[in-house]
């Protein structure tokens, strides 16, 4: 894997493992991030979502805006699937370690963490 001075590896596909809230249980959901030629988007807990990806000067990262297909789910998904969103608007950098990319705010927290996804569709 190529850390970030490298930049944003294109052509990926990730499984997230960690987000920065805590009241949910991302383990019981599949969640993706794919990254191919200036877009993002993968799995959300129920629905696919997509949008623009567009990486800057010392590992910054603009998301969005997002789209998604629009099927209903289980309320918990559901309420995942928010969380997710609104974690993904937060984020403004990235960093890319020894088989991980961690997706952080403006002021260099992790919002979200990924792996290599098992799932590379």
């Amino acid at each position: 894997m190529p850390d970030s001075a490298e930049g944003l590896p294109w052509g990926t596909q990730w499984d997230l493992v960690s987000a920065a809230d805590d009241g949910v249980d991302w383990a019981a959901f599949l969640v993706t991030l794919g990254l191919q030629d200036g877009r993002a988007g993968g799995r959300a807990p129920v629905n696919r979502y997509f949008g623009m990806c567009r990486e800057g000067p010392s590992a910054a990262l603009e998301l969005g805006p997002f789209g998604m297909t629009m099927m209903a789910g289980p309320p918990a998904a559901m309420t995942a699937e928010s969380v997710f969103l609104r974690l993904l608007e937060k984020v403004r950098a990235y960093e890319v370690g020894e088989g991980t990319l961690t997706l952080l705010d403006s002021a260099g927290e992790p919002v979200l963490s990924f792996v290599p996804s098992a799932d590379p569709e």
